[in-house]
């Protein structure tokens, strides 16, 4: 995967290993395109995994297995479709990766925000993009369309994904000068940057002339769209002058708020 890499304990190799045992898993099912990605029978054929909803309360996915073999993925009722694939890829994800752990794991909301750490969270988060959103078919969708959540969406209808793990996608795979910066009670929790976007994305607490900063001023929940805001209120250094598009919204179920940023002048 061609991204910036935030936190070095994440190898290269690492991450080129979860998107190959994601594609290994595709391959095995024959799949190849968006509406053949059945998870019911991709998580069969990895482990003899069946798929339940409810009976969660503090978490949204739960795998269990047994020393014999087989088990069960549990989902909390009630989540949106894109959401409820995605637990579902991210447990299949802990049972192809983490074979240690297999007895009893469950994931809060929380860990489906972890994408930038040397974890297996965050492992599992991109072997579940990856499974859903496969590079061999999500670069089919990337076209000349401004960067922007409505794009975004846009593909995630077409793979019936979550807006979060999209826009992760898309900004890995972009050409264009892009990037996803992931906000939490006003500071920048991480970010991910395409190879053409420079300089790194400032850490820390928001600038209040960002559009992330006002939806958690509450004087908005959605910056309805790209809007241009001051490239230095995100971007180290001084010059006021240029700006760079922004498109902000609130995930009330991550507890979140995610960012789209595109240079879409030389700065």
């Amino acid at each position: 995967m061609t991204y910036r890499q935030e936190n070095p304990g994440m190898s290269k190799i690492r991450q080129g290993f979860c998107k190959a045992e994601a594609h290994q898993l595709l391959k095995s099912a024959w799949v190849e395109s968006p509406d053949e990605i059945d998870l019911e029978s991709i998580a069969f054929k990895a482990g003899e995994l069946l798929i339940e909803d409810g009976g969660l309360d503090n978490s949204e996915g739960r795998l269990v297995t047994t020393d014999e073999g087989g088990g069960t993925i549990r989902v909390k009722h009630g989540l949106h479709p894109g959401r409820r694939r995605f637990t579902i890829a991210h447990e299949i994800g802990h049972y192809i990766l983490h074979p240690k752990k297999r007895l009893n794991h469950s994931d809060s909301v929380t860990n489906f925000r972890i994408w930038n750490e040397p974890s297996e969270e965050a492992e599992a988060n991109l072997f579940a993009a990856e499974l859903l959103m496969p590079e061999f078919l999500f670069k089919k969708l990337m076209t000349k369309n401004a960067p922007s959540l409505k794009f975004i969406d846009e593909i995630a209808s077409v793979f019936n994904t979550s807006t979060m793990a999209t826009a992760f996608q898309y900004t890995v795979y972009s050409k264009e000068p892009v990037a996803l910066v992931v906000s939490v009670d006003g500071k920048v929790r991480w970010r991910v940057q395409s190879a053409t976007f420079s300089p790194t994305i400032k850490l820390g607490q928001l600038h209040p002339y960002t559009g992330a900063a006002e939806i958690f001023a509450g004087k908005a929940g959605d910056t309805n769209g790209l809007v241009g805001t001051p490239a230095s209120a995100w971007l180290p250094f001084e010059d006021t002058e240029s700006d760079l598009k922004e498109d902000s919204r609130l995930l009330t179920s991550y507890g979140c708020v995610i960012s789209m940023l595109w240079l879409d002048d030389d700065l």
